[in-house]
């Protein structure tokens, strides 16, 4: 119990960003998000907290410093993508606590309970009540708001986009040295990143199949590492097509599509083939028409060499397409008549016979397992908590990006908006929990923050505080400037009309 290694080095980079610039409480969150099965801090009952949300709590007093209880109202105030995820979250902290006793035994679950008196029924279903993932998911639950409202509240700093992108790419660079250095490590007989993986999570990572060592990185498992790679791989590629630090979002967004291939992970060739449909009717065009060309570009290129290569390797390399088959054969076609697929669908089906045995009120967010975030989300939170939700990623992916906004934001924005599809793309495959992780809704925060007016994006001070001390440099807004300028131009006509010199 209390902090471990990982935990004092979150602790102490904690305490540096509270003196520091913005930017670094967003590099920090971001990076530590990577570590998803590291153990910063153990609790009684060997609860382990992740280094992400031991940091968050640095982050939110960060965010709070920086904006005051203000700037975190106006991030999910009415009309806001911020309004219907804060009704999401609220349903399912009241469903967590309520509904497994209001509807206990009304209809049978798959659950695992931390807590439960006899470990030989874990995973058989058992009638419905409350249990310690009950707690646990709703804690998940409210650290994603809090980080989204966080974000949100940044983001209206100068400069913000651009540091979320840095942010973002740098990840992404850490996430590609990670899956070679496990690539290499498992090459060579051992497994250095097990050093960050200390958090009590069935360690999946090493296994092979087809030859192939089943790429983890810093993660548990194959399916969570794929997950997060997908959403830097989205956002780098985008960020590539306008034009955004090509060389390194280029590099990166290959990177990670490579990582992926090699993954052997059916939830990453699933993921990639869903967002490939997303990006070829995507419309870049409505940002900037570079960015369209050069997708056009990309698109017939991919599809000239993947012509040219299958063509190659039929007629001249028969053996490796007998060895591709069986590859594709084992990860995807018959991926759900393997015992893997079997249990996942059963879990599904369950999911789904609860949310109909409830009459579409749900279970309550943590009482069953399941494989699929779409599952998660009709299943606990039942129709309600599914409209609210469905509301929010509405208005943050399909909302129009205003036109008035920097060209720079607006790519970054759009960018962002592809990080969150691939992320849901892979979560509606493979996901088994609400959570999903600080950079979904770091993206999220930033795809949904350019739909509003400018003009309504920061409200112009009183006339006592346009002083320059009185404004924090970080806070200083465009519009502030833009409201700054006109009444110095003003003043200084006033004082040269008085001493004559406008006469």
């Amino acid at each position: 119990m209390g902090l471990t290694g990982f935990g004092v080095i979150v602790f102490v980079c904690g305490l540096l960003a509270l003196n520091a610039s913005y930017r670094w409480s967003v590099y920090g969150l971001a990076s530590l998000a990577m570590f998803a099965c590291a153990s910063a801090l153990v609790l009684p009952g060997n609860i382990s907290i992740l280094p992400a949300n031991l940091f968050l709590a640095f982050f939110a007093i960060r965010a709070f410093n920086l904006g005051g209880g203000a700037q975190f109202g106006r991030v999910v105030e009415f009309g806001k993508p911020g309004f219907w995820l804060l009704c999401t979250v609220l349903w399912a902290v009241f469903g967590a606590i309520v509904l497994p006793r209001a509807l206990a035994g009304s209809t049978l679950v798959f659950t695992i309970d931390r807590n439960a008196v006899d470990p030989n029924q874990a995973g058989m279903l058992q009638p419905l009540g409350p249990v310690s993932g009950n707690l646990t998911q709703s804690v998940y639950c409210v650290g994603d708001l809090i980080a989204y409202c966080c974000m949100g509240v940044f983001m209206n700093c100068r400069g913000a986009y651009r540091v979320l992108a840095n942010g973002i790419l740098l990840v992404a660079g850490l996430n590609v040295a990670a899956g070679v250095i496990d690539i290499a490590s498992h090459a060579a007989g051992v497994d250095v990143l097990s050093v960050v993986k200390t958090a009590q999570f069935a360690d999946l990572s090493g296994w092979t199949l087809g030859g192939l060592v089943r790429i983890s990185g810093t993660f548990s498992e194959t399916a969570a590492f794929a997950y997060f790679t997908i959403e830097m791989f989205a956002f780098c590629l985008v960020l590539w097509l306008f034009g955004y630090r090509p060389k390194t979002s280029g590099t990166l967004a290959a990177g990670s599509a490579l990582l992926l291939l090699l993954s052997t992970s059916g939830s990453a060739y699933v993921g990639l083939g869903g967002y490939l449909a997303v990006l070829v009717l995507s419309r870049p065009g409505q940002i900037t028409r570079i960015a369209e060309a050069r997708k056009l570009r990309v698109l017939i290129l991919m599809v000239s060499l993947g012509v040219l290569a299958a063509l190659y390797i039929g007629l001249f390399m028969p053996s490796v397409v007998k060895a591709l088959s069986d590859f594709v054969e084992i990860t995807v076609l018959s991926k759900a008549d393997s015992a893997s697929g079997v249990e996942r669908a059963g879990l599904n089906a369950q999911a789904m016979t609860n949310f109909f045995e409830t009459y579409g009120i749900g279970v309550g967010i943590g009482s069953q397992r399941v494989s699929s975030f779409a599952v998660v989300v009709l299943g606990g939170l039942g129709v309600v908590g599914t409209v609210c939700y469905a509301l929010f990623i509405g208005k943050t992916a399909f909302a129009p990006i205003q036109r008035h906004y920097p060209l720079e934001e607006r790519a970054i924005a759009y960018a962002a908006r592809h990080g969150v599809f691939a992320a849901l793309i892979v979560a509606s495959v493979s996901g088994s929990t609400f959570y999903l992780g600080p950079c979904f809704y770091m993206l999220a925060a930033a795809a949904g923050g350019l739909s509003v007016p400018l003009r309504r994006r920061a409200v112009a001070p009183p006339p006592r505080v346009l002083a320059v001390r009185d404004v924090p440099p970080e806070v200083v807004t465009r519009d502030a400037q833009a409201t700054r300028l006109p009444l110095r131009a003003a003043s200084a006509r006033h004082r040269s009309l008085v001493s004559g010199r406008g006469a």
